[in-house]
């Protein structure tokens, strides 16, 4: 059974929400880099110029049958459904990725696949992530790039052609005629999460200036949780600090072992926390053995705020996942006294991260 660590847990008010989708919107500063045999190529930053033209709702076609409807993103961020036959077996795609156009090649590579089981093993938490062993860059000629219609060609899908819609007509690209705020700017964390490879990435993620942190949460803190069956009753300590970091100690009951302290970064998008335990004991944990997670924020109030989070493992009447609601209270004085102390030294916060995370 997984733990959420309540040191994690945090909410926002929804009109940091929407301030945070228009930063993602822009996703001006966030860029990736996707390296395979053919070489290393970069997406995101700013939208071009000759980039504008291929931002939209398309339809298209190529020479060996495939079709495909498509949007495409300001962000760089596209979502696609395309269908073709094989051994007289229709087959289709659902996925996102990421586009660009550069010098005069219009490339792309998928990300997400909206059907592939989620990696469990992964030390982040996204769902439906493509290895970065299984990536594939296409890289197309832009042959034509106007208001209406998209015309590429390569030597293995031959020549494509795209025409604008107005609207989908596939039930899964139709989800994003009307797209919804929340939901495409979660998208675009997703797409994030998945480009994060190393614990310097991490750090990237959680200290991105389009997402600061709300400096009002910071102080100390308790959480439990309302598990119905858990494995041991636990307790938790947090500092949350105004720089993104945190440290906490857990308390379990009848446990005269020394306390652990350890250390992490939180942060807020877009009605989520998110939040990973870095080091142990001033010691880094590598990055195979952490865990990013994001949990929902379901209530908050100045001194108390409850986050979620489903435990797919264990049901509820035999069908529903169970869901775990966390608890932090506000408090004024630890029982742990390491954690009054460092309350006071601030020795474990976001300089010690950045000395200690390459």
């Amino acid at each position: 059974m997984i733990i959420r660590l309540p040191f994690f847990q945090v909410n926002m008010g929804s009109v940091f929400l929407l301030f945070c989708f228009q930063a993602t919107l822009l996703a001006s500063a966030w860029t990736t880099t996707v390296s395979t045999e053919e070489g290393t190529f970069t997406f995101g930053g700013l939208l071009l110029e000759e980039e504008k033209p291929l931002v939209g709702k398309w339809k298209g076609v190529n020479q060996n049958g495939e079709k495909w409807e498509i949007i495409r993103r300001p962000n760089h961020l596209y979502s696609i459904q395309i269908n073709w036959m094989e051994e007289g077996e229709k087959l289709s795609f659902r996925g996102h990725g990421l586009w660009a156009v550069r010098n005069d090649k219009f490339i792309f590579v998928d990300i997400l696949d909206r059907d592939m089981e989620t990696d469990n093993e992964w030390p982040i938490d996204v769902r439906n992530r493509i290895a970065d062993d299984e990536l594939v860059v296409i890289v197309e000629k832009l042959k034509l790039s106007s208001s209406g219609k998209v015309v590429t060609g390569s030597k293995e899908y031959g020549e494509s052609v795209e025409t604008k819609v107005a609207e989908f007509d596939q039930l899964w690209m139709m989800l994003f005629d009307q797209p919804k705020v929340l939901d495409e700017a979660r998208l675009f964390d997703q797409i994030q999460l998945a480009r994060i490879v190393d614990l310097k990435g991490i750090v990237d993620f959680f200290t991105d200036p389009d997402h600061p942190v709300d400096k009002k949460l910071s102080g100390k803190w308790e959480s439990t949780d309302n598990d119905p069956d858990p494995d041991f009753y636990w307790k938790y300590e947090f500092i949350r600090r105004p720089d993104g970091t945190d440290s906490g100690v857990a308390l379990e009951e009848d446990d005269d072992t020394e306390s652990m302290m350890s250390h992490g970064l939180w942060g807020i998008r877009n009605g989520k926390y998110y939040g990973i335990e870095l080091f142990t004991e001033g010691e880094p944990i590598p990055f195979e053995e952490t865990f990013l997670f994001a949990d929902k924020i379901a209530k908050s109030t100045p001194d108390k705020f409850v986050t979620q989070w489903v435990d797919t493992e264990r049901k509820v009447l035999k069908f529903l996942p169970l869901v775990i609601s966390v608890t932090d209270k506000r408090i004024n004085q630890f029982e742990t006294e390491i954690l009054n102390e460092e309350f006071s030294k601030k020795a474990y916060g976001l300089k010690f991260i950045r000395e200690n995370i390459k």
